[in-house]
């Protein structure tokens, strides 16, 4: 695979020397690291999960502060990751389906990278950081060089690594047109998608170590179809694999979760209903495996680092775009308010600041524009709706927000005007998670209400909204949540 990625890096050595900027006399700028994962939920061990084999990830916590609640704005890819980049909320950019590119909203925007590019750094990515499938295409305003473009590459994998049939073993059934959900491969570590992606990273830092960079690097898995070599399979024993439970809240409203469509595309998933035992065990030990397996390549970056002399002087942050349920539910994917779809991994480490802690602090995706700002010492821009975390370093005790504001929409989608009959509209707040479904042309029409209790964990048994002894809880929520609301743009 050396020839993928050595032509791409030749290409570019000469526009990297050009921009290198020396430092004598005076302290280099921190570079950025800034590490995405599709689909990455909070199951680490560094989160508490000492069954998961994380131990790169969980290196990373221990330089760093890990921030237990961190939420999404909307659990999908493609708005989650143009809240991240923009700094701006869903609403903000008029955006909440994969397929429309987020400058066709908001065309003058500066991007996370692109505000870096314009301070003085060398800002490249590898891998997936915008969403550029269904349609949707990179940004190439954000980044000083055209991003590698490793779905153009990846055609020169082994179909193995996306889960296709070639290369199953005799005893797994003929399959016609459908893809695997997932497998465990013999195909060679290097021929999978994610390990190209940190072949690529791993060469680009060694090049730019002279200089001042934002490097962003997105790996793919866990996202479906969960495929990983068997020596990750091999870590975790499936008979030790809880299957959750597949019981819904009493009282939900059918817009809460949705039959997520996503999985049911792939071969041996019935078009409805739940799904069996054995389907989701192996449905889990393959999500865990790929999250292993992307540990691996989160490890090779922060090797990179060090053996680079650069860990002293780099912005660390690793983020999962959102949750992901693994029969939470009885239910599989995102596509939901519910707690195990918006709460995801956040990670940061940076020179200076605090090492091996955790926060209870609420953050939101959209603070990690203003914090990557204020750790590096750059003014903010004017646009940014999100609030830095720099205080909660200083005491991670502390807290900057009272709430984490989560979105998204139901109903027959017009197009993809981004119109909609219903937006969800989600708060957590202390132990309670608040959900307001109403009509997205007339906001004042609510049509149902979820309140659910998550002092027991992510996975909340009841509905509590039509509770007579939380009628207090439920109004007082409600005015907070339209008080938030009225602080934000909608397009």
């Amino acid at each position: 695979m050396k020839t993928i990625f050595s032509l791409f890096c030749a290409l570019l050595l000469g526009l990297t020397a050009a921009s290198a900027q020396t430092t004598t006399g005076k302290q280099k700028k921190p570079n950025v690291l800034f590490i995405a994962v599709d689909d990455l939920r909070p199951e680490l061990g560094c989160y508490g999960a000492d069954y998961m084999h994380t131990p790169n990830i969980d290196r990373l916590a221990s330089q760093g502060l890990l921030f237990e609640r961190a939420y999404c704005q909307q659990a999908v890819c493609a708005p989650s990751r143009n809240t991240v980049m923009t700094g701006l909320r869903p609403d903000a950019i008029g955006i909440y389906d994969l397929a429309t590119f987020f400058r066709t909203k908001v065309p003058d925007v500066v991007t996370l990278s692109e505000h870096f590019k314009n301070n003085g750094y060398r800002a490249e990515s590898v891998g997936k950081i915008y969403h550029t499938g269904h349609g949707n295409k990179n940004d190439r305003q954000s980044w000083s060089v055209p991003s590698w473009k490793f779905r153009e590459e990846m055609k020169d994998l082994s179909p193995v690594q996306r889960g296709d049939t070639t290369g199953l073993e005799s005893d797994f059934p003929a399959i016609k047109g459908n893809r695997l959900p997932f497998y465990g491969t013999d195909a060679p570590e290097e021929q999978m998608s994610d390990a190209v992606i940190a072949d690529v990273a791993v060469e680009r830092i060694r090049t730019l170590k002279d200089s001042t960079f934002f490097m962003a690097v997105g790996f793919i898995k866990p996202h479906l179809p969960f495929v990983a070599p068997r020596k990750y399979w091999d870590l975790y024993d499936p008979k030790t694999i809880r299957i959750p439970p597949a019981v819904t809240p009493v009282d939900m409203p059918d817009l809460s979760l949705v039959s997520f469509g996503e999985l049911r595309k792939y071969h041996g998933i019935p078009k409805s209903g739940l799904l069996d035992e054995e389907t989701s065990r192996n449905l889990i030990h393959g999500y865990y495996a790929a999250v292993s397996m992307v540990d691996a390549q989160v490890g090779r970056l922060l090797d990179a680092l060090h053996e680079e002399g650069l860990d002293q002087n780099t912005i660390i942050v690793l983020w999962g775009d959102h949750g992901w349920k693994l029969g939470d539910y009885g239910s599989w994917c995102k596509h939901s308010n519910m707690e195990v779809d918006v709460n995801a991994p956040l990670i940061i480490a940076a020179p200076g600041l605090t090492t091996g802690m955790k926060t209870k602090s609420l953050a939101e995706f959209v603070d990690i524009y203003p914090t990557l700002c204020d750790i590096a010492g750059l003014e903010m821009p004017d646009h940014l709706e999100g609030t830095s975390l720099m205080p909660v370093f200083e005491n991670p005790k502390s807290s900057v927000k009272d709430v984490a504001i989560s979105q998204y929409p139901r109903g027959k989608p017009l197009g993809y005007d981004h119109k909609t009959e219903y937006m969800g509209y989600s708060m957590r707040y202390e132990n309670y998670r608040y959900t307001r479904w109403q009509k997205y042309e007339k906001p004042a029409e609510v049509v149902a209400v979820e309140l659910y209790d998550q002092r027991l964990g992510p996975i909340a048994p009841k509905n509590l909204a039509n509770d007579p002894q939380y009628r207090r809880v439920v109004r007082k929520l409600d005015v907070l949540l339209s008080r938030e609301l009225a602080k934000y743009k909608r397009r």
